[in-house]
């Protein structure tokens, strides 16, 4: 899968000194190429299940779903389902999605730099610019830097050549993104669930985004079967989604070495979201309330575990877990 391993994301320019930060539990990862990831997945689903597994592939034309089955209708030619996961790409129709002001980036430029062009470290880069960020990817065969901006404050133009000044390129790929962060606000309907991107979509500051899909997978079959009912599991995915919309705001909250137009609007921006999310302060004081008392392993988990929380919020320098130490004072 042109993978490789990850422990963390090493945040630079974002303080005065670099930092890794741990994944959500501070386990291991890997970066893979999902294009490859595809591959390797349904070759091993043919060779393990080839009784139960085959793949159908064609233009989806309709979805339709019915009391007792799904039918969907590839070409011109329909197929029932008991269920369907839909993985169908971004929606085009937001209605029945919740879209976020958690992040103050909302496009992305991508320039991938070969193999034996760049020093491998098994992190992800999260690296703050004057406007915006830029993330590092790095596989087997290249490193892919996706530069983050908001183009209301800075011009395409301008995003190429800082990125291209940054990398010490002199050109770099016609590729980018426009997004927004969304996330489906019923993720059950029927016998049809959703995924992917069709299911949610954040900013990747987090890094973190398949453990939302595992997480969405895992609910699916909770509720087909009959572990939970159909309102539970969208109200834990709404629950989750929420969690991470605050953990992006987190970060930006308190700016970065940069003080641009960009840095200017996201650090302000973000801290007043972040004042107004109820259960983000309360569980932070829940967090503050068990570390004075010791037991901050024991605090319930808020996207990531507690203690790494602790780990983050100081080298952030936030003390929302652990005070701010007093400056002594002496008197003559």
């Amino acid at each position: 899968m042109d993978a490789t391993l990850k422990f963390g994301s090493k945040f630079v320019n974002w303080r005065k000194h670099s930092w890794i930060n741990p994944l959500l539990d501070g386990n291991s990862a890997i970066h893979f190429n999902n294009y490859l990831f595809q591959k390797f997945a349904f070759e091993r689903l043919n060779r393990l299940w080839s009784s139960k597994f085959r793949v159908l592939e064609g233009d989806v034309k309709e979805v339709l779903n019915r009391e007792d089955r799904v039918t969907v209708r590839v070409n011109d030619t329909e197929h029932d389902f008991d269920y369907v996961l839909d993985c169908m790409g971004f929606p085009t129709d937001f209605s029945n999605y919740l879209v976020s002001d958690c992040s103050p980036v909302n496009r992305c430029e991508i320039v991938n730099i070969p193999a034996g062009e760049f020093n491998y470290e098994p992190y992800t880069d999260h690296i703050a610019h004057e406007n915006g960020w830029m993330f590092g990817v790095p596989l087997q065969s290249r490193k892919t830097y996706g530069y983050m901006y908001n183009d209301q404050i800075t011009s395409r133009e301008e995003a190429q050549m800082d990125v291209m000044k940054i990398l010490g390129v002199k050109e770099i790929d016609n590729k980018e993104y426009r997004f927004r962060c969304y996330y489906s606000n019923q993720l059950i309907s029927g016998r049809v669930g959703k995924n992917g991107n069709k299911a949610l979509f954040f900013e990747p500051i987090i890094a973190n985004s398949i453990f939302l899909y595992i997480y969405t997978a895992r609910l699916f079959y909770d509720f087909i079967t009959g572990a939970t009912n159909r309102d539970d599991c969208n109200n834990a995915f709404m629950a989750s989604a929420n969690e991470v919309t605050d953990v992006v705001s987190y970060y930006y909250q308190g700016g970065s070495l940069f003080d641009s137009k960009f840095w200017q609007f996201a650090q302000p921006a973000a801290k007043k979201r972040l004042a107004g999310r109820q259960r983000f302060q309360d569980t932070m004081r829940i967090y503050a309330n068990f570390k004075s008392r010791g037991i901050l392993n024991h605090a319930p988990t808020y996207t990531f575990v507690p203690l790494n929380w602790e780990y983050i919020d100081s080298k952030l320098g936030y003390h929302y877990i652990e005070p701010e130490p007093k400056m002594a004072t002496s008197s003559k």
